[in-house]
């Protein structure tokens, strides 16, 4: 039997069973959805591999019905406490009528075949068909019944714009024949030669079937049988853009009693919308969700976003069926072994000591460490460094301090306490030593990305099984095992960005300008910012959002578009919302040698990023680009 990694899986992926999809789903995902998202119409954003299909499906009527069944409640605990919450489950019935549709299906044909009002009227027409078709099928599935029952199946109220051709919606049996019959013509006249002309309904002149299957119009044996509506609109980025005003506008013009969900990826969207993160028109829409930045903009959202990685990976892990393991942190090291470095930070303690000799400040702080933690070379090399950093920010004129007062226990306990964590990416760049492992290194990798996630874990846990292969035993992957696992990683997904974009160089060129800052300021050693170098910039967000409307910088917008939707960088607004931070992906930070951290941020502004687009910073020099051989 070949053995298949659970990371590679994902879970959207059509599985045997709906109930593997629901071993593999973190229901917690689910508090992204607010009550008003089944009210209105909602723009769903993501990155690819945000989790966005994945949530779509935890809808689908198939695994709602699974859910609600009386035997499952009690093993989908917490899937089925957020769906009562919602009210779409509710006394072991299903309450919400869903269905889900593709728009990646040639729909971007239909603007090249016909002009003005008639490419609108044959957009509507097909997606009138296919909605119908959809949520006609989601009732057979939660009711339980075959097509020729849904003769069983009418509605309450017809829509007064569609009472005109009444004949077609008298049941929902008819309806379904009306639907199917529809598509297949209108779709055999897409195909042909179109020389003869084709009659299409005034029902077509809007979206009007999304009203016909609100949450209370669908009757079965004379009882109402659901109270709420959500139509998924799922590769909606995959119109074009008149298209997608069309459908949006007539989903507003409506006013459906029913939730519309516009998926889409970022990707497919305009570098102003994702610049400016504003996904929807406005007006009577629920707030857009961009699944990226939803965890990230809170801390408890953080801690929430790392316990589902958590519960992810457990399962998974799991489902391997490796030794065993019942969590995936036991498969790896979470801490250094420092015994091959031990000679290497001797020799580093000893330099830095050395640099610091004369120093009054620091004589009582030198001998606490050396007594207090003479047989802990780690630490107390990490002691040394803070020591580095203190007399570093000096330097740079950033303390003011009385050199003629001793530094005492308390006081360097107390900053080593505060700058423990960037002691550490010094000291392991500086000595060589892996600094990207265990579990805590794997979650910030993922950006609050799922899908990077798995692709990091699927490596390591594949270290894991060649490493215990044969031996029936546990045998955790060390620190440094793990580190070169990671940065292999990473430089495939450095090689595989040639294949995304044509102007892939001028991407480059930017992202490592961006490096270069954090680099200069990790070689700096004070330790000012968060993590212990910049991984990112900032820009005020009154620039960044006149610069959208300025065609002197069309290229910054087009890169910075580009590099948000293929998540390499991620997007912050600072508490105040005075500036707009721009991160570099973690994985981009391991590839840089810079820490995982966020918080460290250079200020910029319009005019430096055209030219970071364009020029290679020199290494040596602060503010001296030289010119890369790419065109604009």
């Amino acid at each position: 039997m070949i053995w298949k990694n659970p990371f590679l899986i994902k879970n959207h992926e059509q599985r045997d069973k709906e109930q593997e999809y629901l071993a593999l789903f973190d229901s917690t995902v689910l508090q992204i959805i607010e009550d008003q998202n089944f009210e209105m119409a909602s723009y769903v954003s993501s990155t690819p591999g945000a989790g966005k299909t994945s949530l779509f499906r935890a809808f689908s009527p198939e695994i709602l019905n699974i859910i609600s069944e009386k035997d499952n409640q009690e093993k989908y605990d917490d899937i089925v406490k957020h769906m009562m919450n919602f009210g779409i489950v509710n006394e072991g019935k299903v309450t919400l009528l869903s269905a889900m549709l593709s728009c990646a299906r040639g729909y971007d044909i239909i603007e090249e075949m016909f002009e003005n009002g008639r490419r609108k009227q044959v957009l509507f027409a097909l997606l009138n068909y296919r909605i119908a078709i959809a949520f006609l099928r989601s009732i057979c599935t939660l009711l339980d019944i075959e097509t020729e029952d849904l003769k069983q199946v009418t509605f309450e109220k017809i829509p007064d714009e569609m009472l005109s051709e009444e004949a077609h919606f008298s049941n929902a049996y008819v309806t379904y024949q009306w639907a199917c019959k529809g598509e297949k013509e209108l779709c055999r006249y897409l195909d042909s030669s179109r020389e003869e002309q084709i009659d299409l309904s005034f029902v077509h002149l809007s979206l009007l079937v999304i009203k016909l299957f609100e949450g209370g119009n669908i009757i079965y044996r004379g009882q109402p049988c659901f109270e709420k509506s959500l139509l998924i609109l799922d590769d909606f980025h995959k119109l074009t853009e008149s298209q997608k005003k069309y459908v949006s506008e007539a989903v507003y013009t409506l006013k459906s009693r029913g939730g519309v969900w516009f998926g889409q990826r970022l990707e497919g969207v305009s570098n102003q919308q994702v610049i400016s993160m504003d996904g929807s028109l406005g007006r009577a829409y629920a707030p857009n969700i961009v699944i990226d930045n939803y965890w990230s903009s809170d801390k408890n959202r953080k801690h929430t976003f790392e316990c589902i990685l958590s519960g992810i990976a457990d399962r998974r892990v799991r489902e391997a069926g490796l030794n065993n393991l019942r969590a995936f942190s036991d498969c790896m090291a979470n801490e250094l072994d420092i015994a091959d470095g031990k000679d290497i930070l001797t020799k580093y303690v000893k330099t830095i000591k050395e640099s610091l000799v004369g120093i009054n400040r620091y004589f009582k702080a030198i001998e606490y460490i050396d007594s207090e933690y003479a047989d802990d070379i780690y630490t107390r090399t990490l002691y040394y460094e803070c020591l580095k950093m203190l007399e570093n920010r000096k330097n740079c004129g950033q303390l003011s301090l009385d050199l003629g007062i001793q530094m005492e226990a308390d006081e360097i306990n107390s900053f080593y306490s505060e700058n423990k964590a960037k002691a550490k990416y010094y000291v392991c760049f500086n000595c060589g030593l892996p600094y990207y492992y265990g579990i805590k290194s794997l979650k910030y990798l993922s950006s609050y990305n799922i899908e990077q996630f798995l692709y990091f874990s699927a490596e390591i846990l594949e270290g894991y099984r060649i490493k215990t292969l044969g031996t029936g035993k546990s045998k955790k992957l060390s620190a440094q095992e793990q580190n070169d696992i990671i940065k292999s990683s990473v430089l495939k997904m450095w090689d595989d960005m040639n294949y995304r974009y044509s102007d892939i160089e001028l991407i480059r060129t930017f992202l490592s300008n961006i490096a270069d800052w954090g680099i200069k300021s990790r070689k700096r050693e004070c330790g000012s910012y968060d993590g212990g170098a910049y991984t990112g910039f900032a820009i005020s967000s009154r620039e960044l959002m006149e610069g959208i409307h300025d065609q002197e910088f069309e290229l910054v917008i087009n890169i910075l578009g580009k590099c948000l939707a293929s998540k390499y960088l991620e997007r912050r607004d600072n508490d105040k919302r005075e500036h707009v931070v721009f991160y570099l992906n973690r994985w981009l930070c391991v590839y840089f040698g810079l820490p995982l951290a966020y918080g460290g941020w250079k200020k910029s502004n319009m005019r430096q990023l055209k030219n970071m687009c364009l020029y290679r910073q020199d290494e040596n020099t602060e503010n001296q680009l030289s010119l890369i051989g790419v065109e604009w």
